[in-house]
């Protein structure tokens, strides 16, 4: 196979339509960087099938479209490109039966959308027509035969792996893996295969096991319809039995009436006699009431309010004068303590007077001697001088006018010590005023308080005395209508008991006649007799149903509508043992306290949600709701559908009844037709009426007891309303006599305040003038003191003058006399201050005395007068208390009877509402009994045909069994095998068969199974056999490749060595291919560190080593010689040359030695318009003359 030529248009930078011719051969490309040669590597790549436009150098598809430019629109881009390749198919390289294979491939715009089409020998292809023939032919857009830009030195970089599957794909080892992988999956798909039978193996195990069930099931279906027929019978005699006993006990019931009506005439007779004794008692007792409550308790009533308005009136005015008493006593010893304390002082005030007066005379003695015997001396002194008789005289005049002087300082000391003192006084008593004006002000604010307190209850009171006396008033209203209210209520209760016993008289006669069985009747008797607690009701007495749905729900329900309800398992057991005792029968009981809440299953409510359903059974029916697990244990899962049609649409879905009555059962069982309906029923019209006439007579009796206990109540309130009403009325008299005390109180406070004021005032006066006294006293005072001062130097100087004249001793003894006689004036001067100061408090301790004296006086004369109030005061309440106690006494003992009165007229108003109640109870009761026996004779009459009829539906010659179970018994038997079938469901006859086929296929699966083990056993072994084959071709391609890349590697650098090693030996597959290099005259190193141009030598050694062990049709190689020098590159060019004997050689390259080792030459450049152009080239050496330098490589 030969590529003849390649043909493109409109492909990147190639405007219209080229060819290019290829010869046999080595063909060489050559053209300026950028003139488009690596274009028609790309246009190769593009119909060899590369789906990567990166490898083609474009984002996208439509750049391969010549002057194709994303967002603009140029009227000279083309629209489309196309590219093919000729090919020489002579040899039937390619897998086609024609000597010429033309591949097209081109991309056409549609909008902005590229889309691509292919075509082979001018006919429509498609993509995978053109790899499958490329890839049968060896050829890839990623082979090793294609080697583009910059991929030879990439190709000496590549990881030991990639290296790896590079070989496994020139050793066409890629079938061996694919036979791997379909070895594998082959294997897989028989361990699938494998899995199914298992599983379909053990699906036909479980299949086999249900199977087995079927039959046993078959096996009881047989037993169950035996028991079934047989039930069928015993219900048959037991009806027999049941009308028997029926008739039997009815006859009984007539007898036992007819006896009943004898003792209730005379009963009757009785209960009227009663009733007319209660009526004449009752109306003499309301007679007593009348009398009692009559004028004695008025006039008692306003006694005791007067009498309680007196004894408050004395208490309060005891309290005062008590409280008056403890003041003055603690004012008394007040009193008592500060006259004795001025006393005291007074005593030693006179004490130190006359103390102080003895020392002033024996001051005045000495001071006299020394002034006499001065003067004697100073006379002495003098005689002989004029001069010093005259300073003498001086000094004299100024020593008499110092000692005057110092008697007027003295004399004012005095006056201010006493002013000082009648200060402190005068102020101490301002501020006792001041005291006492606060204590007033507070005793004025606390009367004050406790007034407006005693107004504000004296409002109050009054307030509530006349809301009082509304609701007393308000109450006896009530009580009078409440009274009319009771009487009708005790006629309306009168008249639904009458109506309720004759209700009652009628259900107990229907009941007796109905349909219960013999043990049920006997529970039911017992109950409504008192033998048995805890029994509530049958299902028929608790359930109410309207008509509609009356004969589906009992059909529903079935027998066991004469389950009995219990409250306990207890009652149940007690119950039972009754039955036992009294050999009644078996009654189905139903205790509250052991019965499974109710769920409905999914299936029933999936059933539920059907056309034609109506509801679950039990919601159809009414009951109390603690009964709800009872009547969910009766209906269970029954669903009431509207019709048969409908409802045989769902058959075998669930418990179905019509509301015709016809039964379908879960199992596919159906039961129907014109049969009678139960003899028992649930509550409807009648019953309702019933029920309604009881609820009357509750609600009825509950408003009596309402009504009676209203009235109880609204009496008790009357009565406490009335003792609240005196109280309040004794409290606004007590209030008010204690409000005109207050305000005598008030006016003696206010009286008392204004004296303690003016006396507060008066005194704050004077002691602003004893202020402006003393102030007065200490400026003359100050005054006098300096006058003293100069005075005294006066007198200094004189002396010392006189004793200068007369010199000598006499003047020093004049001296010493003088200093001592100043020393005694001194002293005079401060005795007599002090008898002065004494003398000016003398007088007002004194008077402070006898005042306190006097207060005292007074206040032993004002406690005298209190205690004789107090005591007055405190009798007249004693004895006013008596009376309120004696009248208090008198009202209770009049309440008392009244109360009683009340009570007892309370107590036969109840017996005489009980008794006309049983009265007409019991006549009404008595009709019923009358008309009971009608109906019960009647009923004999009608149930005698039904007796005789039952005994022929028997089978001829039966006879009856010893032992014959209650008809609940049968009913519970029945609906238990009936239960067993359904929950047989549909029993497959056939099932014996079933079981034998599935054996055989059983038989055959396990067969199948032994076989494909056997096959995964084969395909593992096959597995192996096929790696190891794998592993051998590896290994052979390796060996011949690794001897290729030796000799090629010596050619190619003339010299060195390089050779192949594997990374993993022992596991090929899993490591890589690593090359080992040493290049001519250089020591080994990895490849890694080799230069460019040795890596791209090592490379292109690699690459013909492969090219030599499988030759590829031809070979595209764009500018394998980049990196090399010119030596290298001439090894090259020989060698591409030398290989292209055996195969066709596209190169493109730039190096003079590959053009010139070209056997042809293709020239490519680029005009000034961007477009691409291609000529063929004839002479090389020519053509590299002409070019400039650096155009070309040398």
């Amino acid at each position: 196979m030969r590529l003849l030529e390649l043909e493109f248009e409109n492909f990147k930078s190639f405007k219209g339509h080229v060819t290019v011719p290829l010869g046999t051969g080595f063909t060489c490309i050559t053209g300026p960087n950028g003139s488009g040669k690596s274009n028609i590597t790309d246009a190769i790549l593009f119909i060899l099938g590369s789906r990567s436009t990166k490898l083609l150098r474009a984002r996208r598809l439509s750049q391969l479209i010549y002057g194709y430019q994303e967002g603009k629109q140029r009227k000279s881009a083309a629209k489309h490109c196309r590219v093919s390749m000729l090919f020489d198919n002579s040899d039937r390289y390619l897998s086609i039966e024609s000597d010429l294979v033309k591949f097209t491939k081109s991309v056409r715009l549609r909008g902005d959308k590229p889309v691509t089409s292919y075509r082979l020998n001018d006919e429509p292809s498609s993509a995978s027509e053109f790899e499958a023939l490329f890839s049968r032919a060896g050829l890839y857009a990623t082979g090793y035969n294609i080697i583009q830009q910059g991929d030879v030195t990439q190709t000496s970089l590549m990881s030991g792996t990639e290296r790896r599957h590079k070989l496994e794909d020139v050793a066409g080892i890629t079938a061996y893996d694919q036979r791997l992988r379909k070895t594998r999956s082959a294997r897989e798909h028989v361990g699938a295969d494998l899995a199914l039978l298992e599983e379909r193996m053990r699906e036909v195990q479980r299949l086999l096991r249900q199977l087995e069930r079927e039959k046993r099931d078959a096996e009881r279906l047989e037993a169950i319809l035996l028991q079934l027929q047989e039930n069928e019978l015993l219900r048959h005699w037991r009806q027999v039995l049941d009308l028997g006993a029926s008739l039997e006990s009815r006859r009984e019931v007539v007898i036992r009436y007819r006896e009943e009506l004898e003792e209730l005439e005379s009963e009757l007779k009785e209960r009227q006699a009663t009733i007319g004794t209660l009526e004449h008692e009752y109306k003499n007792v309301e007679d007593d009431i009348s009398a009692a409550g009559g004028d004695r308790a008025r006039e008692l009533q306003q006694q005791l309010d007067e009498a309680r308005v007196a004894q408050a009136l004395a208490q309060s005015n005891s309290e005062q004068a008590q409280k008056q008493l403890a003041e003055l006593e603690t004012m008394r010893k007040t009193l008592r303590t500060e006259h004795h304390t001025a006393a005291a002082e007074l005593k030693m005030l006179r004490k130190s007077l006359d103390t102080i007066r003895s020392e002033t005379e024996m001051l005045v003695e000495q001071a006299a001697e020394n002034e006499a015997e001065l003067a004697e001396r100073e006379g002495a002194a003098a005689s002989g001088s004029q001069e010093i008789e005259a300073q003498r005289a001086t000094l004299d005049e100024l020593r008499q006018a110092a000692g005057t002087l110092e008697m007027q300082r003295h004399r004012l000391e005095g006056e201010r010590e006493q002013l000082e003192l009648q200060l402190a006084q005068t102020r101490e008593q301002a501020m006792g005023n001041e005291q006492l004006l606060v204590a007033a002000q507070a005793d004025v604010d606390d009367v004050d308080f406790h007034l407006q307190d005693l107004q504000l209850g004296r409002k109050s009171a009054a307030d509530n005395l006349r809301k009082v006396t509304r609701k007393y008033d308000k109450l006896n209203g009530e009580l009078a209508q409440v009274s009319e209210a009771l009487e009708r209520a005790e006629r309306e209760l009168h008249e639904t008991s009458v109506a309720l016993a004759a209700e009652q008289a009628a259900q107990r006669t229907q009941d007796e006649l109905g349909g219960y069985a013999r043990a049920v009747q006997g529970v039911l008797a017992a109950r409504d007799a008192g033998d048995l607690s805890g029994i509530v009701g049958t299902i028929a007495e608790l359930g109410r149903v309207d008509e509609e749905h009356a004969l589906a729900l009992e059909v529903a329900a079935g027998g066991r509508m004469q389950s009995v309800v219990v409250e306990d398992d207890a009652a149940a057991g007690t119950a039972i043992a009754f039955l036992k005792q009294h050999r009644l029968g078996r009654v189905r009981f139903l205790p509250l306290n052991k019965l499974r809440r109710y769920r409905p299953r999914a299936n029933a409510l999936l059933l539920l949600k059907q056309p034609g359903a109506i509801g679950f059974a039990q919601e159809l029916v009414q009951f109390d709701p603690r009964y709800a697990d009872a009547f969910g244990n009766v209906f269970g899962d029954t669903v009431i559908m509207h019709s048969l049609r409908e409802a045989r649409t769902l058959l075998g879905k669930g418990r179905m009844v019509t509301l015709e009555g016809e039964l379908l059962e879960p199992g596919g069982a159906m039961t129907g037709g014109s049969s009678p309906r139960a003899r028992v029923h649930f509550a409807t019209g009648d019953r309702a009426t019933l029920d309604e006439l009881a609820t009357l007579v509750k609600m009825a009796q509950a408003h009596n007891l309402e009504l009676g206990a209203t009235a109880s109540t609204l009496r008790e309130e009357v009565a406490i309303v009335a003792q609240a009403k005196a109280a309040l009325e004794s409290e606004c008299a007590t209030i008010q006599t204690r409000v005109t005390d207050y305000d005598s109180t008030v006016s003696r406070s206010a009286e008392q305040l204004q004296q303690v004021a003016n006396a507060l005032v008066t005194r704050q006066g004077a002691v602003t003038v004893l202020e402006t006294e003393l102030a007065q006293r200490e400026k003359a005072l100050v005054q006098l003191q300096g006058e003293i001062v100069t005075q005294h130097e006066s007198v200094s100087q004189a002396a010392e003058q006189l004793q200068q004249l007369t010199g000598g001793t006499e003047a020093k003894a004049l001296a010493q006399l003088q200093e001592t006689l100043t020393t005694l004036r001194d002293e005079l001067g401060k005795t007599r201050a002090e008898v002065a100061r004494l003398e000016a408090g003398e007088m007002p301790a004194t008077a402070e005395a006898e005042r306190l004296a006097t207060a005292l006086e007074q206040n032993n004369a004002g406690q005298r007068e209190t205690q004789k109030q107090h005591a007055t005061e405190r009798k007249l309440a004693r004895k006013l208390a008596q009376q309120v106690t004696s009248l208090e006494r008198e009202e209770h003992e009049k309440f008392e009877e009244l109360d009683g009165l009340r009570q007892r007229r309370d107590s036969l108003r109840d017996q005489l509402g009980e008794q006309r109640t049983t009265l007409a109870q019991r006549e009404e009761f008595g009709r019923g009994r009358r008309t009971a026996i009608d109906e019960l004779q009647l009923e004999i009459q009608v149930r005698e045909p039904k007796l005789v009829e039952a005994r022929q539906r028997l089978p001829k010659n039966a006879k009856q069994p010893s032992q014959v179970g209650g008809a609940e018994q049968l009913e519970v038997q029945r609906e238990s095998l009936e239960g067993q079938r359904t929950r047989l469901g549909n029993v497959n006859m056939l099932s014996l068969e079933h079981y034998r086929q599935e054996e055989e296929r059983l038989a055959r699966i396990r067969e199948a199974r032994k076989q494909l083990r056997k096959e995964v056993r084969r395909l593992e072994a096959l597995e192996a056999k096929i790696s190891a084959r794998k592993l051998e071709r590896f290994t052979e391609v390796y060996k011949h490749i690794d001897e290729n890349f030796q000799a090629t590697f010596t050619e190619l650098a003339g010299g060195g060595k390089a050779w192949l090693e594997l990374e993993k030996p022992d596991a090929v597959f899993e490591g890589g291919v690593s090359i080992k290099a040493r290049m001519p005259r250089k020591r080994l190193f990895p490849i890694e560190l080799l230069s460019g141009g040795e890596k791209s030598l090592v490379s292109m050694a690699f690459i013909f080593a492969i090219q030599r062990y499988d030759p590829s049709p031809f070979y595209l190689l764009d500018e394998p010689d980049q990196n090399l020098d010119g030596v290298n590159t001439e090894h090259i060019g020989r060698a591409i040359a030398l290989q292209s004997t055996v195969a066709q050689f596209l190169v493109v390259s730039l190096h003079h030695a590959a053009l010139r080792e070209a056997a042809h030459v293709l020239g490519v450049f680029m005009a000034d318009d961007g477009i691409s152009h291609m000529h063929q080239i004839h002479d090389v050496d020519s053509f590299i003359a002409s070019l400039p330098v650096g155009d070309v490589a040398a």
